[in-house]
């Protein structure tokens, strides 16, 4: 059987889900379901608790298909992805993001997991470790860490690419390109409340 995404909803052109040079014009994709939240113990100020249960009004696709109508109807070539939490959908969500590399996508992803946690599980986590790798081998920019409503940064009218995407300021956002030159070494992070605006040229 194929693998299925559940996924909640795409936004097709949104203001505020991070940088491109196209007046900071992203399509958002938003993921269904969040292991951490549904367990009893979510992000301190979640921006989504509707999309901590992944089967109420779920949607269910192939990743091709999504991919195929993400490029279908986005306004231009950047898109994010978010939840409730991605990667505890890692094996189809590491298929979307490869066909939407082939589409010519830049990728940015949102997670409460640590880059670290996410390193660790490509080793550790004998049944979804290569699954975690071939994710990083597509996705452009990772946006790591939990949501802490006391660090709150976040301004909908900021439009930096920065503030008007990443909740707090203890998030951190990761350039993960090194992981597809096969060199993990090369990978630098940011704490978002170090920085002024998040851009991409």
């Amino acid at each position: 059987m194929d693998s299925i995404l559940k996924i909640y909803d795409v936004k097709w052109t949104s203001n505020t889900a991070g940088p491109s040079p196209d007046g900071n014009r992203r399509t958002e994709i938003f993921i269904r379901g969040c292991k951490k939240a549904a367990e009893g113990n979510p992000c301190n100020g979640c921006f989504n608790p509707k999309l901590w249960n992944d089967t109420d009004t779920a949607i269910g696709r192939p990743p091709r298909e999504i991919a195929e109508m993400v490029d279908e109807h986005a306004p231009n070539k950047f898109v994010t992805i978010v939840g409730g939490e991605p990667l505890d959908q890692v094996r189809p969500l590491a298929e979307l993001v490869s066909w939407l590399k082939f589409y010519g996508f830049h990728i940015i992803l949102f997670t409460h997991y640590t880059l670290e946690e996410i390193k660790i599980a490509t080793v550790a986590d004998e049944e979804y470790g290569d699954d975690y790798l071939a994710l990083f081998q597509n996705v452009d920019v990772l946006v790591d860490g939990e949501y802490d409503a006391s660090q709150r940064i976040y301004d909908d009218e900021a439009g930096d690419g920065l503030h008007d995407a990443i909740g707090s300021a203890n998030q951190v956002v990761w350039d993960i390109r090194g992981w597809r030159k096969g060199d993990s070494g090369t990978i630098d992070g940011l704490r978002a409340g170090d920085l002024a605006g998040l851009y991409i040229c």
